[in-house]
């Protein structure tokens, strides 16, 4: 019998000699670092992400992926001038720099040394720069690049992860198999993600921050080709902080089945060429809604010296009306659960050390403030906590964005309101959405579990091939109802992780059209697994329908 290997446990020590090579470095740089002629750093950052990853990927059933990874990497803010003009609000990226992983003070106050060093030089020659443009061009009401904040002092002790590999080699292999199960389907993937991290950041106004985290991420992703060669794809996402808070096997396989019965459907369902009209989004996809046309807006961006900046567009939004009147939505990234549900977006303090605090955006559906980080806007002039990118210029973000109607209607009501907005409308059905595609950028994108629902009887039928017009943020005013239940939706997005707990929403009228592409000819022959027989030592073994 082989031996049975031991569990695991990943965790990432704290280290000292880190945290006093980072503090040494920067007291010496603040005295000492300077070009001559030239001015001397007056704030310098240090952020680390010190990290231990381990991940799975399967695929029909087998494992295809099996690694392990350890990173200690550096990003550095060095601001020269003064918190009125300095060198950043410039577009330069900052890149992460890899760190010794071991714990020796010498060679880790070297590299932060060489780091620092060539991040002074870099920020010296934008400034100049900076100055001569600004002498050419007059920026009206140009706020300064930084402002204040009170330091603050928080150390976290390391956390440890339990892991038993040989356990999860095994379910991520059988979640993979239950979804290849599925026949008509041509593709599944099961990827699998557990890591710890110990974060560190260290600013030159006493700023000490060392906090450890844990987390767990597990993807059934799913794909299946119409008739006519149009490719739909789902995924179902499993968070935890611990192995404890994910969901058990059963309560996976059955959500996967689910996903994987409801994807198959679409795939045939009839396809329709047009509508306008009425339409309701279930509070699963109503997330994704509020995330394209509204999250990644909410930020006081700063004004670059070009003159040009999402602050033209949002600032002067604020005092206007952008929601219907019974809506409240703040961002609060301090809760890490809602009701039962985690909530991915949270953190206690953001990239900047500033503590993280709710804001509340719009009251009555008027939008009131945005969410800030230390580089000021035009009209929001300090942080409220918002500030992330460890790697470069820091930036606002929401980061846990909560909705509520003050009108809300039970949800089961609100089919029969979508019946009687189609109805006022004279349509023979309404739509009600139950789930959208991957999101394009500030795109709704393709609706992918879409349900007319009759006007005479109520009736359901699932239908495919639609795609929105482009919906712009305004027509958020033409919500007519919403749902009192919200769930979390957890976004991976380019923008960063971001939560966003939204009820279900009904829109007045919103335009689709049939998708107009050409799709890749479907394969020769039919995959392996959707034979009715293959051989098996020499004989034949039927495969399960």
């Amino acid at each position: 019998m082989a031996p049975v290997a031991a569990a695991e446990t990943l965790t990432v020590p704290v280290s000292e000699a880190l945290m006093r090579a980072l503090s040494d470095e920067m007291e010496r740089s603040m005295k000492d670092l300077v070009l001559e002629g030239l001015e001397r750093p007056y704030f310098i950052q240090y952020a680390v992400d010190d990290s231990l990853t381990r991940s799975l990927r399967a695929k029909m059933g087998a494992l295809v992926e099996d690694s392990t990874s350890r990173t200690r990497n550096l990003g550095t803010r060095v601001r020269v001038g003064s918190m009125d003009l300095d060198n950043t609000n410039v577009g330069y990226p900052i890149r992460p720099v890899p760190l010794p992983l071991d714990d020796d003070y010498d060679a880790l106050r070297q590299a932060v040394w060489l780091v620092t060093d060539a991040e002074y030089k870099v920020a010296v020659e934008i400034l100049a720069r900076k100055k001569a443009f600004l002498q050419e061009r007059k920026i009206e009401d140009r706020p300064p690049d930084f402002s204040p904040a009170e330091p603050v002092k928080h150390l976290d002790e390391a956390v440890s992860l339990p892991f038993d590999a040989g356990a999860w080699r095994e379910r991520v292999a059988a979640l993979s198999a239950r979804a290849a199960a599925f026949k008509r389907l041509q593709d599944a993937d099961v990827s699998f993600w557990a890591g710890v991290s110990t974060e560190y950041l260290v600013n030159s106004e006493g700023t000490r921050l060392r906090e450890s985290d844990s987390g767990i991420l597990i993807t059934v992703s799913a794909q299946v080709r119409g008739a006519e060669g149009m490719s739909l794809s789902d995924s179902a996402m499993f968070l935890g902080e611990t192995f404890d808070e994910l969901p058990s096997m059963e309560e996976m396989f059955a959500e996967v089945d689910g996903m994987c019965q409801s994807l198959i459907a679409a795939a045939e369902a009839p396809m329709i060429e047009h509508y306008f009209g009425p339409v309701l989004f279930d509070a699963s996809a109503a997330g994704r809604v509020f995330e394209a046309l509204l999250a990644n807006d909410l930020d006081a961006e700063p004004v670059s010296i070009t003159g040009f900046g999402s602050d033209e567009v949002m600032e002067k939004k604020i005092g206007t009306r952008i929601l219907p009147r019974g809506f409240k939505v703040y961002d609060d990234p301090r809760p890490s659960h809602y009701e039962g549900q985690l909530v991915a977006g949270y953190y206690n303090y953001d990239d900047e050390g500033v503590p993280a605090q709710r804001v509340n955006l719009v009251e009555e559906g008027v939008l009131k403030t945005l969410v800030s980080c230390r580089a000021p806007s035009r009209k929001v002039k300090t942080s409220n906590g918002h500030g992330r990118g460890r790697y470069g210029d820091v930036s606002p973000r929401v980061a846990c964005l909560y909705f509520e109607d003050e009108d809300a209607v039970a949800d089961e009501k609100l089919k029969a309101e979508l019946i009687q907005a189609a109805r006022d409308e004279g349509l023979p059905f309404g739509l009600y959405v139950k789930a959208l595609g991957p999101p394009g950028f500030r795109s709704l994108g393709s609706p992918l579990l879409t349900y007319k629902v009759y006007v005479d009887d109520g009736q359901e039928e699932l239908i495919r091939g639609l795609q929105f017009q482009p919906v712009e943020m305004r027509e958020l005013r033409d919500i007519i109802a919403s749902g009192t239940k919200r769930e979390v939706y957890n976004s991976m997005s380019g923008a960063g992780v971001q939560s966003i707990i939204a009820p279900a929403v009904i829109f007045e009228e919103l335009e689709l059209t049939k998708v107009a592409q050409q799709f890749d000819a479907l394969p020769i022959l039919k995959a392996p697994a959707s034979r009715p027989e293959k051989e098996s030592d020499g004989g034949k073994e039927e495969l399960r329908e």
